[in-house]
């Protein structure tokens, strides 16, 4: 498998946690994975990326006209990462407030979970109820259990599942 993957949101959205969970992803199917982030998280609210590269890479960042997938937590920051993906590329995923092919609200179905910490997840859930996204959503959610505090677990996954869901309905 290669694919580059680019995740961009406001800090404190979970950008972060999302990089470690698809590199460790990655890493239980057996994949070579490099990820880095650029960020401006000394101030809650600044701007955030990671890049995660999936396959044989040598460097971690995705250059222009590069990357397969974009995960985009915070609609605002959607037209500072297009240009990062290949031209053609539709694996675009946004927490919007307008639902779209690509797009969900996704802090609209955390905060109706009781916690709007939890769009990220709410996100990736809806990133991998497409079937051309590279993770299955069963071993998304395998390896989220694993890494989640047991006191975090059940509402990420909860949140997981309804972003899954979503694109069923």
């Amino acid at each position: 498998m290669e694919v580059q993957i680019v995740i961009c949101g406001r800090g404190g959205q979970g950008v972060l946690f999302l990089t470690r969970l698809l590199d460790n992803v990655a890493l239980s199917l057996g994949n070579n994975v490099i990820s880095s982030e650029t960020h401006g998280m000394a101030m809650r609210g600044g701007s955030v990326a990671s890049y995660i590269k999936i396959g044989e890479f040598y460097s971690p960042l995705i250059r222009s006209e590069q990357g397969d997938i974009l995960i985009v937590l915070s609609e605002p920051e959607l037209p500072l990462y297009t240009h990062l993906l290949k031209k053609g590329s539709r694996q675009i995923y946004v927490n919007s407030p307008d639902s779209t092919e690509g797009a969900i609200n996704a802090e609209k179905i955390a905060e109706a979970l009781g916690s709007t910490i939890v769009t990220n997840l709410v996100l990736l859930g809806f990133a991998c109820g497409h079937h051309e996204f590279p993770f299955e959503y069963e071993t998304v959610r395998n390896i989220l259990k694993k890494m989640s505090p047991p006191r975090a677990l059940a509402i990420n996954v909860k949140a997981l599942t309804e972003g899954y869901n979503a694109v069923k309905r």
